[in-house]
């Protein structure tokens, strides 16, 4: 049986950062879901770190004040002789309601293509936390409802030329009507991953894919 190495680096991180395979997934142009009961923000953090870390460029929208730097930089020390030149290759932009998240992807340049880049690394883009502003419950279901339409079609656009990866959670209770966001944003997404949260007795993290 094949049996794929891992570095002990990323032997404990969590998935999809110590999965090679996955990561190698993840860099092809293609919008990619990563969702669960609770948002699947440190997995991400890790990911996007991990990449930075191979010399990857990667831009983060940051949908529900998600961004741990802190964390982000104990992992670009661990991973890299030269951790500064990891967060350097690190860009961040905030958005702190749906209409702003909506605006920074409406006005995301496309990422380029493969053959674009003259040291062979890819441009990535992370969106953390997606759908957290558009649960709320202050602006109207209907307003929501078209500017999450819009705002999937420029991730579409995006991903048609570079990598394009997205965290969401699932609604509360209390906004359960709301489902259809994700349900909508699982449909367009290339891959899906379900991850669970690691107290589940079934495994640490369960994966399941969309295509």
């Amino acid at each position: 049986m094949y049996r794929q190495t891992v570095s002990p680096a990323l032997a404990d991180l969590p998935m999809p950062a110590n999965d090679p395979a996955t990561l190698r997934v993840l860099l092809q142009p293609r919008l990619s879901l990563f969702w669960g009961a609770s948002t699947p923000t440190r997995a991400l953090l890790a990911c996007l770190t991990v990449l930075a870390a191979k010399g990857h460029r990667v831009q983060v929208f940051d949908g529900g004040n998600r961004f741990d730097g802190y964390f982000i930089a104990r992992l670009a020390r661990r991973l890299s002789s030269d951790p500064h030149a990891v967060l350097e290759r690190i860009r961040l932009s905030r958005a702190f309601t749906c209409f702003q998240l909506a605006q920074l992807i409406e006005n995301a340049p496309a990422l380029p293509a493969d053959s674009d880049s003259a040291d062979g690394a890819h441009s990535a883009l992370f969106v953390l936390d997606l759908l957290s502003t558009f649960y709320d419950e202050s602006v109207p279901l209907r307003d929501v409802e078209r500017l999450h339409t819009t705002t999937v079609t420029h991730l579409k656009r995006l991903s048609a030329t570079g990598p394009v990866i997205v965290g969401a959670r699932e609604p509360r209770a209390l906004v359960k009507e709301r489902w259809t966001l994700l349900d909508q944003l699982q449909v367009a997404a290339d891959n899906a991953w379900l991850l669970r949260s690691p107290d589940m007795p079934s495994s640490t993290t369960q994966l399941n894919m969309f295509s």
